[in-house]
């Protein structure tokens, strides 16, 4: 924390703190060499122990900086100035007056009037066309209440580009924007225009109906009409429309978002046009059948898809019949999800799936079959037991038998101890210590989305930073779908785990 009337950079007197948290804080400044000119100073702080890393992310930031400056919009605070000392790094900016807002939402009980939101929304879809009209396009990635600042004349200005991830450590929470606002594609790392509509879609429902999105299951948004009757049902339909899971079935763009908008407002909601999907604006570009290198991933066909979302092997959760990793899960379905067409079919340079069943639509005996290859590990670990068992059949019958009355030798009574490497199924779920009630947010969520995936036997506690884990899971598998649950709904990456697994057998490959 810098202290006020500091002189940082030789240039800028710190006034007070603005906000910010973790890497990244803001402070109100003035430079003075400009007439004392208010200012907003970003402060960035940086923990590389390699002097090489450090080069890299310090010569980064000096590219995104000389990106962010060089942008001019209305709704886009201008950059001044950018410079470094040692591991800390600054970054100077246009001071916004104003509120956020999630300030605003917090003002006002949690929703706010249609009107306002459509209001702000337009500025919003203003900002998000200039953004990707840009050469080269720039998409935002974390659009979110508290990055929507609102002037006193109600202006919108978009705030925080993520600089800052650039001195994080590389994790998935640096990658994917925030939970509740980052669309499915994003936790996948690919990211394209409709990216920001969704964050934009999950925003509105929260400005609209007070649910707050970050503190739900992701991607849990009820249909808008349910939760708000008296909004507009056109409005309701154009943000559930941003909302939708497949990135195909979004509408296209900015644009067509701001002019359906703008009809909503004046009362004449327009009918768009069915669209057909264009090879030239694919989903996203997935290597097909395990491809991993570049190279090849870059040539590779795009799939698009009509509504053909199908279910998680691991969690039964619904997701797109491409995907290459459950994006509530994080199991990789990496070829488990195509169904014998698409495996032939590689050659083609577009695909369009129309009329294709899921899974479950699957007869029986295929059904059954691509089951059974779900899990080749399991299938070679029950022959390497049929062939031990055949084995110790033979080894016994070639030993000599005791004749009648002979029992053999007697070695006493003894009582069959338990073999601590194999788990006994039936034993009960250790009680531990009881689980204590949950009041914060965080821990509401979480104690919710452990009960939907069903692991009520799971039970924790939160000291700090830090979340305890105890009880059982049956798998290995369903130890890690826990802490990846805890990464993020609880945006907590300190886990002390005194799990128990119930059935190492079957644990996932």
């Amino acid at each position: 924390m810098i202290a006020p009337n500091t002189i940082v950079g030789g240039r800028y007197r710190v006034t007070r703190p603005l906000g910010g948290g973790g890497m990244k804080l803001v402070y109100l400044a003035e430079d003075l060499r400009l007439a004392s000119r208010q200012c907003a100073l970003a402060e960035m702080v940086d923990t590389f122990t390699s002097p090489e890393t450090q080069k890299q992310a310090v010569a980064a930031f000096q590219r995104e900086a000389d990106m962010l400056a060089q942008l001019s919009n209305e709704h886009i605070p201008r950059v001044f100035d950018r410079f470094s000392d040692q591991n800390h790094h600054y970054l100077v900016m246009e001071y916004i007056d104003g509120i956020t807002l999630e300030q605003k939402l917090q003002s006002a009980g949690g929703k706010l009037p249609e009107s306002e939101v459509i209001e702000v929304a337009l500025q919003v879809l203003d900002t998000l066309e200039y953004l990707h009209n840009l050469e080269p396009p720039v998409i935002y990635r974390d659009l979110k209440p508290s990055n929507v600042m609102l002037t006193p004349s109600e202006q919108v200005k978009l705030i925080d580009f993520g600089i800052a991830r650039l001195f994080q450590p590389l994790s998935n929470a640096t990658m994917i924007g925030t939970q509740g606002y980052a669309p499915p594609e994003q936790y996948r790392g690919k990211v394209e225009f409709k990216s920001d509509l969704y964050a934009l879609g999950a925003t509105m429902h929260h400005a609209l109906s007070g649910r707050d999105p970050a503190l739900e299951p992701p991607f849990s948004f009820p249909p808008l009409r349910s939760l708000c009757p008296d909004v507009t049902p056109a409005l309701c339909e154009l943000v559930d429309q941003a909302l939708k899971y497949d990135v195909a079935l979004r509408m296209a763009d900015a644009p067509e978002f701001r002019q359906r908008l703008l009809a909503i407002k004046s009362g004449t909601p327009i009918t768009m046009p069915p669209r057909t999907l264009s090879p030239a604006r694919p989903q996203m570009r997935l290597p097909l059948s395990g491809v991993k290198s570049k190279e090849q991933h870059a040539s590779a066909p795009t799939m698009l898809s009509n509504a053909i979302d199908t279910q998680c092997p691991r969690c039964g959760r619904s997701i797109p019949m491409d995907s290459n990793f459950c994006s509530f899960c994080a199991a990789d379905v990496t070829g488990r999800l195509q169904t014998p067409a698409d495996r032939g079919a590689h050659d083609a340079q577009t695909i369009v799936l129309d009329d294709v069943a899921s899974p479950r639509e699957f007869p029986g005996p295929i059904f059954q079959e691509r089951r059974r290859r779900r899990h080749p590990g399991r299938a070679m670990a029950l022959v390497i037991g049929g062939f031990f068992l055949i084995g110790y059949l033979i080894f016994h019958s070639s030993q000599p038998q005791p004749s009648d009355g002979d029992t053999g030798p007697d070695y006493g009574s003894v009582p069959a101890m338990p073999n601590p490497d194999v788990p006994n199924p039936d034993a009960p779920v250790p009680a531990g210590p009881p689980e204590p009630a949950h009041t914060e947010p965080r821990e509401v969520a979480l104690r919710q989305a452990l009960n939907a995936q069903g692991y009520n036997s799971v039970h924790f506690k939160m000291e700090g930073d830090t979340i305890i884990l105890w009880g059982m899971v049956p798998t290995e598998a369903d130890r890690l779908m826990v802490q990846t649950q805890i990464f993020l709904v609880a945006r907590i990456f300190s886990i002390e785990d005194h799990l128990q697994v119930r059935d190492n057998f079957f644990a996932e490959p």
